[in-house]
């Protein structure tokens, strides 16, 4: 088990407590402190956890760094204000096993606040199994529900602790390892998340995150055409779904902005879509 936390102290107990009730116990939990000023070490030594520090570099060095100190043949991710369903590790495990697969994801609860909110992918249908190029497509992978194999996650580099990939730098991992061998899906929501894990904390940073990894898709395809298109599609998607956000917000200049991007990529239904819905806005009412 691996857990970045910063300034975590808040919530990281009831992720803690949750790995204590798993019907699969894990033999090892590693909290690595990401440079934070509250009670977050002592929260983790206090449930028995083995508690890394480092100077504040985000959750990509932070995982790293467990990553490093793990000794266990699979590695579970758990952010420090998510927690498990009872089996949770058991089921995972167990398909890793049976499949002999590299890294298992499941969907997981929605939580904002105290309030469950609905499942991460219930407005679409997941395949059992993702690949490289329907991770291409879209991102169902939330990192707090993902188990793999140590050396597989090793093999495919880690995390990219570079700064603009905070909040991307899980999917860009995904990317890679499935690039190698497919990522298995279970439907059932065995992790609890909440919605700030969920959201665009910082929209042009997510973007430059997102663009971060498809270089390196590009890289991998050259001369490709059908994967440099949907490297081109998700680079665009990204801008939609930014400024999505932002008219939702009311901040119209600025998903007007993200829309021109978009549309400077790619233009398609969802281009067109998004910007009526900003121009009837946007439009002054009598």
């Amino acid at each position: 088990m691996i857990v970045p936390a910063f300034n975590a102290a808040a919530t990281l107990a009831r992720g803690l407590a949750s790995l204590q009730d798993q019907t699969h116990r894990p033999t090892q939990v590693i909290v690595v402190d990401d440079g934070s000023s509250d009670e977050t070490a002592a929260i983790a030594e206090r449930h028995g956890a083995q508690c890394l520090r480092q100077e504040n570099g985000g959750p990509g060095m932070a995982r790293n760094l467990g990553l490093e100190a793990a000794t266990t043949e699979f590695v579970a991710f758990l952010d420090a204000d998510d927690w498990y369903d009872p089996e949770k590790l058991a089921r995972s495990i167990g398909t890793l096993r049976q499949l002999d697969a590299q890294c298992v994801s499941t969907d997981a609860w929605v939580v904002d606040g105290e309030r469950l909110t609905g499942r991460k992918n219930s407005d679409r249908t997941v395949p059992t199994t993702l690949t490289h190029e329907q991770l291409l497509m879209g991102n169902p992978v939330v990192c707090s529900t993902v188990v793999a194999r140590r050396e597989s996650v090793l093999l495919a580099g880690g995390f990219d602790p570079h700064a603009d990939m905070v909040a991307t730098e899980d999917y860009d991992l995904w990317l890679r390892m499935a690039h190698r061998e497919p990522i298995a899906y279970l439907p059932d929501p065995l992790t609890f998340c909440r919605i700030g894990n969920l959201t665009l904390s910082d929209g042009g940073r997510f973007v430059r995150g997102i663009d971060r990894a498809l270089d390196k898709v590009e890289a991998q395809h050259e001369g490709e055409a059908h994967f440099l298109n949907l490297v081109r599609h998700r680079r665009a998607d990204a801008r939609l779904n930014l400024a999505w956000v932002l008219m939702r917000k009311g901040q119209f200049a600025d998903a007007e902005e993200w829309l021109r991007s978009a549309g400077k990529i790619k233009l398609s239904r969802k281009f067109w879509r998004v910007w009526w819905h900003c121009k009837l806005r946007r439009r002054p009412r009598d």
